[in-house]
């Protein structure tokens, strides 16, 4: 498996170098958490790729193209051109949930090999191993918003402490 980090495609075909669309040369064994563009979509079909990849607890963002002339703002429409894109350890999930409900024809996609799919179920688990159980990400996030109080409290303490030197000189009275 291939991957090239200009384009964010998956090429399976390990006999190419380069990228066939942007002739960027292709990286091996990329990491898990790289993005990859899996399918580009519009209107109602975008929507219903959002709620399958949502059911299918696949973890996706999705931007909108370049080229788009951004009238769609001034109409309330949704967007045009809109990418999807996974992590490179749920590719073969998404895939598997696109050719699902039909977004995505077996035809298009290039056949997932059996060390390429190792390979992935390798990056989800060590995905699983890097994130942060929930007890230590809510302690985290507690201890970050009393860290921020602590330095708004700190930096208000400073400003009046400054002031007291500072209106005696310029003459104001307090």
């Amino acid at each position: 498996m291939k991957y090239c980090s200009k384009c964010k495609k998956v090429h399976i075909n390990t006999e190419i170098q380069n990228c066939p669309a942007c002739k960027r040369k292709l990286i091996e064994n990329p990491n898990g958490f790289s993005p990859v563009n899996i399918i580009t979509a519009n209107g109602f079909e975008l929507e219903r790729i959002k709620s399958a990849l949502t059911d299918s607890e696949i973890p996706f963002s999705v931007k909108e193209q370049r080229y788009d002339t951004g009238l769609q703002i001034l109409n309330s429409a949704p967007p045009e051109n809109c990418a999807f894109f996974v992590p490179l350890s749920h590719y073969d999930k998404a895939v598997e949930t696109l050719i699902g409900i039909g977004a995505l024809s077996e035809e298009a996609v290039e056949e997932i090999d059996k060390a390429d799919k190792e390979y992935l179920e390798k990056a989800r688990e060590q995905e699983k191993k890097d994130e942060l159980p929930e007890e230590k990400a809510r302690l985290i996030r507690i201890f970050s918003f009393l860290g921020f109080i602590a330095v708004l409290v700190g930096f208000s303490f400073l400003v009046d402490y400054l002031l007291s030197f500072i209106t005696p000189l310029l003459g104001w009275s307090s």
